[in-house]
This record gives C-alpha cells, structure tokens and sequence, in this order.
C-alpha cells in the first residue's frame, strides 16, 4: 500500500510545479518533500517526475497522481457526508474539481455548471483549458478528473458518455464581405482567424466546401479576442452557434455559408469511482447540454 502524505505531496508537486512550491503548500520543509518523493520512488521502484521547470511526472508518476488525487476526492466527499453536507464545517476548505474542457464550451452551455458550482459553495474549479481533441490526454495523465473531449474511447478506469453536438458556423463581420455575392466568396481571398495552432475547425469547414487553399491566418489563442477579431472585421472564422445568436440577429455578424457548418461531437468522460462530487457535476453538466448547445 502507498504511504498517503508521500501520494499527496506527489500530487502538490504537480500542482505547484516544484519540490519549493509543494513544500509552501503543505507547511513543511523542501528537504521532507524530497525524502518523501524518494521514498515513494523507491517503493515503486521508478522516478516518478521529471525534475523540469516546471516539475513533470512521469508515466509512472502519472497512475499514482491519478491516485492520489482519487483519495483525496473520496476523503473530502467522505468528509462533507459525516458532517452533513457542508464542506465549511471546521474551517474545512471545499473540494477541488480539476476539469478539462474547450473554450468554446466554457464560453456557452457550461455557463450554467458554473453557476451551479457558485450556488453550491462546496467545489473549488480547477478548469483546464485545451482544444477539444487534447483535453483526453490530460484525463489519462491524471491531470483532471473529468474531461469534455471529441474522443470516443475513455481511458482506462474511467467512464463515457455522448453530450450532443456543438454546431459551428463560419461567419464574419458585414464589411469583409460587402464586395462578395452572397455564396460565391473565395476562402482563399479573405484572412482567416485561428485559435491556434491545434484549431482545427475552420479548416474542417474549408475541407467540407472543398476548399483547399490557404488563407492568410490571424492567430488569437483567446476565445473573447476571437469574437472581437471577428465583430471588427479583422477576419472570418468559424464559431459556435450559441455565442453569436445576438451578433447574427443585430447584424454585428454575418454567415459566410448558411448552407454549410462544422458539428463537433462532444464526450464526457470522468473517473469511474463511487463519488457525490463527481456525480453532483457530472448531473450539472447533463442538465446543461439539455437543451441543446
């Protein structure tokens, strides 16, 4: 069995990103946070993080930070129940729930989980914001306990399930296309917004129409500049239908192709363990796409 301080100070490390950080977290020295690593090494019998900057862990290191951060989610969720639901009592401070998800996502329907979050008071949110196709990876790392992704397959020790479609449309501020007639614009004549470089929707939607050149690119790795960028005109890209309802019914934006869109489907996949929290937000984030996205 692995020794709890040793797995919770693993997990401080990751946290914080270094054996300094971990040691002002937890209140105790720098030389009791490596002599606790060391020994959690040894018992596995593998380094267990990268001694970057910041502090990485290993594949070894990431099975038990996935671990560890499993414990302390059961001894919280097994904490709060003894006490009668508050996460307060004694000056006890509220779960944390680390989360990967798109920033799209957390721009629309998760809005709502947030609000939820606030009103309960006993979660603190620990978002992590990645493109849609990557937040798996953070899952598998032990990175969060729960990730809203494109993949169909969970990683081991974790379950699935479908949230609906997000339903992206390629659009534009009116200016950009004032000389174009409607539904013969050239992509490749006017400039293109991209997140960065991992975004990968508008040229979904370019593959879609069959247009293979390569427009000039702005990047802006910041969903609300995003939406700036594309309300004054600086390019066209393609953003979800839930953000630019108001801007398409003012006249702010325009579509580009009412005819065509990019539909991305989303996953939720968290750890597959016995926990209120994870099932309380798990509930939230099912209420939330509802509706519809």
């Amino acid at each position: 069995m692995y020794n709890h301080d040793q797995l919770l100070t693993l997990a401080a490390i990751c946290d914080s990103g270094s054996f300094d950080g971990a040691a002002s977290a937890m209140h105790i020295s720098s030389s009791a946070v490596s002599q606790r690593i060391t020994a959690l090494e040894r018992a596995v019998g593998a380094a267990l993080l990268q001694r970057t900057r910041p502090v990485v862990p290993t594949k070894s290191g990431q099975t038990l930070l996935r671990l560890a951060r499993q414990i302390e989610l059961l001894t919280v969720d097994a904490d709060v129940e003894l006490r009668g639901g508050s996460a307060k009592a004694n000056g006890d401070a509220p779960v944390r729930f680390s989360l990967a998800i798109n920033a799209d996502s957390v721009s629309t329907w998760f809005r709502s989980v947030m609000k939820r979050i606030a009103v309960d008071r006993r979660i603190l949110l620990d978002l992590h914001i990645e493109d849609q196709d990557h937040t798996d990876a953070l899952l598998r790392e032990g990175a969060v306990m729960a990730a809203v992704t494109t993949s169909k397959t969970a990683p081991p020790g974790c379950t699935i399930e479908p949230l609906g479609e997000m339903v992206y449309w390629p659009v534009c501020a009116p200016s950009l296309v004032r000389d174009c007639v409607a539904g013969s614009w050239d992509p490749g004549a006017l400039p293109m917004l991209r997140f960065d470089q991992k975004d990968d929707l508008q040229h979904a939607y370019l593959r879609k129409i069959r247009a293979f050149g390569e427009p000039p690119i702005h990047y802006l790795p910041s969903n609300r500049e995003f939406l700036t960028a594309a309300r004054l005109g600086l390019g066209w890209g393609v953003l979800p239908e839930g953000q630019i309802t108001r801007d398409l019914s003012d006249g702010t934006l325009v579509r580009l192709d009412p005819d065509h869109n990019v539909t991305v489907p989303l996953y939720w996949q968290r750890w597959q363990l016995q926990s209120k929290t994870l099932d309380r937000i798990t509930d939230w984030v099912r209420d939330a796409v509802r509706p519809g996205m």
